[in-house]
């Protein structure tokens, strides 16, 4: 079974690609989707990594407090890992604070993206009708259009 899908080009499809990454395979994979896809389209393409710092974290034994090093920490490595990947690329980076799924719609909505790019973890549905999937909830809030990368 065959399944099109049409984007329209809209005003706002103008706008840069975005991309949200953690550093998984599957975001590396839709960070290089999303890098050919601003490439065809002529615009900018904006790597967005969100850290969302829960309070158990910062009562580990041994662990900084300091949300903002934490943040920090997690965004140097993640970028690194994206950086390799896309290579000459030129690309933004973006670093978030938050729940992804709110922090990416937000994000490109301020930019005015044409387009949302993710990656697919391919969890199991009964994981991700409990814990909720970033991709499934992206596609639920954003106003634009969103490419979920298997």
């Amino acid at each position: 079974r065959q399944l099109g899908i049409a984007l329209a080009m809209t005003e706002t499809s103008k706008g840069p690609v975005g991309v949200g990454v953690d550093g998984s395979e599957q975001s590396i994979h839709a960070a290089r989707m999303a890098a050919e896809e601003a490439r065809l389209r002529g615009v900018e393409l904006h790597v967005v990594h969100c850290v969302d710092i829960q309070p158990a974290v910062l009562h580990l034994p041994g662990g900084t407090t300091d949300t903002r090093e934490i943040a920090k920490r997690q965004h140097d490595a993640v970028q690194e890992a994206i950086g390799e990947a896309l290579g000459d690329i030129s690309y933004e980076r973006v670093g978030r604070e938050g729940y992804a799924p709110d922090e990416l719609t937000d994000y490109t909505e301020e930019v005015g993206a044409g387009l949302l790019v993710l990656g697919s973890r391919g969890r199991g549905r009964v994981a991700g009708a409990v814990l909720g999937s970033t991709s499934l909830r992206c596609l639920e809030q954003a106003k634009i259009p969103v490419l979920i990368v298997k």
